[in-house]
């Protein structure tokens, strides 16, 4: 062999070896924090969907205002305790995700993510509990059932969303456990605390495996920023990984101080102060009362106004609760 024919060899091997190394990293799911990964979009601007909350059904994702840049499905129960969670009912009649996610990426040229949420209220069965099985059984049967409900509607990942008690002595093991395996196998993982009251024990759960922390914020009684500030400062205290990873939660279901902060009044604190130290985004509960809303999805269109700097369209005061 020439030279000049070793040389030609030596540098074809490398080249398709550099190819097929960028093609398989290419192939990986992204396991990247959010704000790298392909899998979610930032800010934040996200929805519940499909808990049925007076009875009344989800909207079609179609119907879904483009603001809108993660869904979370809820919520899949385990029944049991023993880590087999089961899919609710009224997500069949929703459409399809993968239609969804392209019409949006073909309209926006960014990412809907999509997540199965774990638990919810006491009410919807969201009470953490081990039963009959070990922990490590309970983390399998969670990550293979709570996958195959990902599979079966396209979704991309998970929340743990246990909102309705997290006193079980194992609830860290598992948390920690799940979330790992997702993260670990290129999926979204979640968390979706009650700020005053589960929000401590989510506290304590490894940061390095969760991407975004969805804090539910509208219980605090709050009727003024100052008072809100206050409340969101202990809140991100208590967030896994900080700022960076919190999510600040509106509540659009009509209601007293049960459901304080009003949206403008947090919406003008996500503007004028939460904002600019670096928050993951804003969530809505819920979409079916979000309709309901004056105009409808006004939390989700000014809060993404606010978080993507559109100021032409953030006007707190535009958004009102419905009747």
């Amino acid at each position: 062999m020439t030279l000049r024919a070793h040389f030609v060899g030596v540098v074809t091997l490398v080249v398709t070896a550099l190819t097929a190394t960028l093609l398989f990293a290419a192939a990986r799911p992204a396991v990247d924090l959010v704000g790298t990964s392909d899998l979610v979009s930032r800010p934040v601007v996200g929805t519940y969907l499909g808990a049925l909350p007076g009875g009344r059904a989800p909207p079609l994702l179609s119907t879904l205002p483009y603001s809108i840049n993660m869904v979370m499905l809820c919520f899949a129960k385990d029944n049991n305790g023993d880590g087999i969670f089961t899919a609710f009912s009224s997500w069949t009649s929703i459409g399809s995700i993968a239609a969804d996610r392209a019409n949006f990426l073909a309209n926006t040229g960014t990412t809907r993510t999509y997540l199965i949420s774990l638990g919810g209220a006491a009410a919807y069965g969201g009470i953490f509990r081990i039963k009959g099985v070990s922990v490590d059984k309970w983390i399998s049967n969670a990550y293979d059932s709570t996958t195959a409900i990902i599979s079966q509607f396209g979704a991309q990942g998970a929340e743990m969303q246990f909102e309705g008690g997290t006193g079980d002595s194992n609830f860290k093991a598992a948390m920690d456990g799940l979330l790992l395996k997702l993260k670990t196998n290129g999926f979204v993982g979640a968390i979706g605390p009650f700020y005053g009251g589960t929000s401590a024990d989510y506290s304590h759960l490894n940061a390095a495996n969760i991407d975004i922390v969805n804090m539910q914020m509208y219980a605090t009684n709050c009727g003024d920023e100052r008072c809100l500030a206050t409340q969101t400062s202990q809140a991100i205290a208590q967030t896994p990984g900080g700022a960076s990873k919190f999510v600040f939660g509106l509540c659009s279901a009509p209601g007293g101080a049960s459901r304080r902060p009003s949206p403008m009044v947090g919406l003008t604190y996500l503007k004028n102060s939460l904002m600019a130290q670096g928050v993951a985004g804003m969530f809505s509960w819920d979409a079916e009362d979000d309709l309901t809303s004056n105009p409808p999805y006004c939390l989700e269109d000014v809060g993404g106004a606010i978080l993507n700097k559109w100021a032409a369209d953030a006007d707190p005061s535009s958004c009102h609760l419905g009747a």
